[in-house]
C-alpha cells in the first residue's frame, strides 16, 4: 500500500510539473519543491503552485506558503473547488490567480458566488417544540433542523413519505439504528433517551469520551450563545457554514453575529489546527459584511501562522480566548 502512495505522489509530481512547462513557460531547469500541498516553482519575484488535493484547506497551506515567500506575485493551478478557491484568493490573497487542471492543460477559474442557503420548512413547529422541551438548541442549516446539546447534534427534522418526522441520536448510524430498533416508538421518548445519555458527556468538566470530542467548535459557539460576554458582543445569532458542514465528524468553523454597540461583529469559534479557517471566514465576511471578526479558540491553538492570516481579512480581527468545558 505504500508503494502505491508513493507511486501515486510521484506521478501526480511529474503532471504538476508538465502543467507548469507546458502552461506556463517555465523552464526546464526550474527545480520543483514539494509542500504538504502540492508543489511550488519560484523565482526572484514569481511563483508557481499545483495542488492536487480535494481538501478545501490546501488554499491556507497556500497562504501560509505565500506569508513565508511573499512573491509579488503568485499562480495556484488546483485540480478540485477551483471556483470556491478562486472566491476565496479574491478576498484573501489578489496576488493570486487560481487556475483549473483540465487534462494536460489548464483554464483560468471564474470565482463562483456563494450558494444561497436552502429555505427551512414551515410545517415542523410541533416537532421543533419537542426539541425545546429537552433543553436543545435549534440549529436550522441548509435548509435542516436539528436539536443540538452543547453543540452536538442528538435529533434531526427529516421529511418522509408521510411528511416531516423526528429522529432522534447521534450521527446517521445512531438515528438509523434507533428508528430500526424502535419503530413505532413515540418519538419523544427516543428523544428524551438520547439526550439522557449524552448530557453527561456534553457537561463541562465531563472526562475525555468519543461524545466530547464531538463538534467541540461548536460547544464553544453554545457558550457563547449563552454568556455573548465572553466574545463581548450581545444579541447572538446563529450563523451557517459555508459550505455546508457535510457530516458529522468533520469539523467546521462555528459561528454567530452578534452587536458591539452599533457594530455588527461576526465571531468564529474553532478548536485545534484548522488550515481552512480563514479561508472559511472569508466566505462568512463576504456574505454577512461584519464590521469586525472575532475568532474564539483555545488560548493553545492559537497559533502565529493563524494570526498572521486573519491580517488578510478585508476587515480588522482579533482574537479571544476561551477556557474549555472539556477535560482531555
Amino acid at each position: 500500500m505504500a508503494l502505491d502512495a508513493d507511486r501515486r505522489a510521484q506521478l501526480e509530481r511529474a503532471r504538476a510539473v508538465a502543467l507548469l512547462r507546458q502552461c506556463f513557460d517555465i523552464s526546464p531547469s526550474s527545480t520543483p519543491d514539494a509542500a504538504p500541498f502540492g508543489i511550488t516553482v519560484r523565482s526572484e519575484e514569481q511563483a508557481w503552485i499545483v495542488s492536487m488535493s480535494d481538501d478545501l484547506a490546501a488554499l491556507g497551506g497556500v497562504l501560509v506558503w505565500l506569508d513565508r515567500h511573499a512573491p509579488e506575485a503568485a499562480t495556484l493551478v488546483v485540480d478540485h473547488h477551483a471556483p470556491v478557491h478562486a472566491r476565496r484568493a479574491a478576498v484573501l490573497a489578489p496576488e493570486l490567480r487560481v487556475w483549473k487542471a483540465v487534462g494536460d492543460t489548464v483554464v483560468e477559474a471564474e470565482p463562483e458566488p456563494v450558494p444561497p442557503a436552502l429555505p427551512r420548512a414551515d410545517d415542523i413547529a410541533h416537532l421543533e417544540a419537542m426539541l425545546v422541551d429537552e433543553g436543545l438548541e435549534i440549529v436550522c442549516e441548509n435548509g435542516l433542523v436539528r436539536g443540538e446539546l452543547a453543540g452536538l447534534e442528538v435529533a434531526r427534522i427529516l421529511h418522509g413519505p408521510d411528511g416531516p418526522v423526528l429522529e432522534a441520536g447521534v450521527g446517521r448510524f445512531d438515528r438509523e439504528a434507533g428508528a430500526l430498533l424502535h419503530a413505532g416508538r413515540n418519538p419523544a421518548d427516543a428523544l428524551h433517551d438520547a439526550v439522557a445519555q449524552v448530557r453527561p458527556h456534553r457537561t463541562p468538566g465531563a472526562v475525555s469520551h468519543a461524545v466530547n470530542r464531538l463538534a467541540r467548535e461548536r460547544w464553544l459557539r453554545h457558550l457563547v450563545v449563552q454568556d455573548p460576554f465572553l466574545a463581548g458582543v450581545s444579541l447572538p445569532e446563529l450563523v451557517e457554514p459555508i459550505p455546508p458542514r457535510p457530516n458529522l465528524l468533520e469539523a467546521a468553523p462555528a459561528s454567530l453575529l452578534g452587536r458591539d454597540g452599533d457594530r455588527r461583529v461576526l465571531v468564529v469559534c474553532s478548536v485545534g489546527v484548522d488550515l481552512g479557517l480563514i479561508p472559511a471566514i472569508a466566505d462568512l465576511v463576504s456574505v454577512h459584511a461584519p464590521a469586525e471578526v472575532r475568532i474564539v479558540m483555545p488560548e493553545r491553538d492559537r497559533l502565529p501562522y493563524v494570526e498572521r492570516l486573519a491580517s488578510r481579512l478585508p476587515v480588522p480581527a482579533s482574537f479571544r480566548s476561551i477556557g474549555t468545558p472539556w477535560v482531555d
